[in-house]
């Protein structure tokens, strides 16, 4: 026997308009879920936790600081490990066959003389 969709959607429709709960039951099932609520009084977080809390709010959420802390873990292993591919982008861009030459944090003799 085959239905088109639209009879089965009307079906549906008026079988469930047909059952209704009972107040009782209703009842019945909140006294249910209330009895099963947890009773633990809710404790203030221990020191450890609400100092990282803070952390984590100093840092935009928790979200954000995993973000760092992930950004973090690949810089460390970039700089540890320098994948070839990477030194070959470096090697690009700076131009030179090795960065230990490149001077990163120059002096601010260029600035003061005078010309």
């Amino acid at each position: 026997m085959t239905h088109d969709l639209d009879d089965l959607f009307a079906l549906a429709k008026a079988q469930t308009a047909a059952v209704v709960p009972s107040d009782a039951l209703i009842a019945r099932v909140l006294a249910d879920g209330a009895r099963e609520q947890p009773r633990t009084p809710r404790l203030p977080p221990a020191a450890p936790v609400r100092f990282w809390m803070r952390v984590s709010a100093w840092f935009g959420g928790g979200g954000m600081l995993a973000g760092m802390g992930t950004a973090m873990v690949a810089g460390l292993y970039l700089g540890f490990a320098q994948p070839v591919a990477l030194l070959q982008l470096t090697d690009a861009f700076v131009g030179m066959g090795s960065l230990d030459s490149v001077d990163l944090m120059p002096g601010i003799d260029a600035l003061l003389s005078e010309e």
